[in-house]
């Protein structure tokens, strides 16, 4: 998956608590300096931890994405400083989004689809972290490619990688 476990080839943990606490800690504790009343609530699955993020009515507080994009990548940080045992924090605001956006999901299966056909690796030009995840997460069970990111910050790339054919 994204931004490291594709570096060890291992899932990101089941549950992880401790991860858990961190990242809802982090996000109370930005806000409460950031003088915010922001209710943080946290949901954890099997492959992420979300955290969805709610302006109290009447605060005037407003969560733009560019500035939620920037707590996540924070966040991510924060949660996992290494890279074995990493589980992705996604931040929603207004509640949590249960599936990723379709037309990345759809543009994923075209990219795997012409690496499979050419048998080439193809690079996906820099993408913010929430789509490199969602494709990353669309390919994972996908036969005949693999995925992982290279480089880092506004750099880092995905690759699709078609699997060697045998023969």
């Amino acid at each position: 998956m994204d931004e490291g476990s594709e570096k060890t080839g291992a899932p990101p943990p089941r549950e992880a608590p401790e991860k858990v606490e961190r990242a809802r800690a982090f996000c109370v504790e930005l806000f409460r300096r950031l003088g915010a009343d922001v209710q943080v609530e946290v949901k954890e699955t099997p492959e992420a931890i979300g955290i969805s993020l709610t302006p109290a009515s009447g605060s005037g507080v407003e969560l733009p994405s560019p500035l939620v994009e920037a707590i996540q990548y924070l966040v991510n940080r924060v949660v996992n400083p290494r890279a074995e045992g990493r589980k992705w924090v996604n931040l929603d605001v207004g509640g949590f989004r249960e599936e990723g956006d379709p037309a990345v999901k759809a543009m994923a299966e075209r990219l795997a689809a012409a690496a499979r056909r050419m048998g080439k690796v193809l690079a996906v030009a820099p993408i913010s972290a929430r789509e490199r995840r969602q494709i990353h997460l669309a390919l994972l069970d996908a036969e005949g490619v693999t995925t992982h990111s290279e480089g880092e910050g506004l750099f880092r790339q995905l690759l699709i990688v078609p699997s060697r054919r045998e023969g």
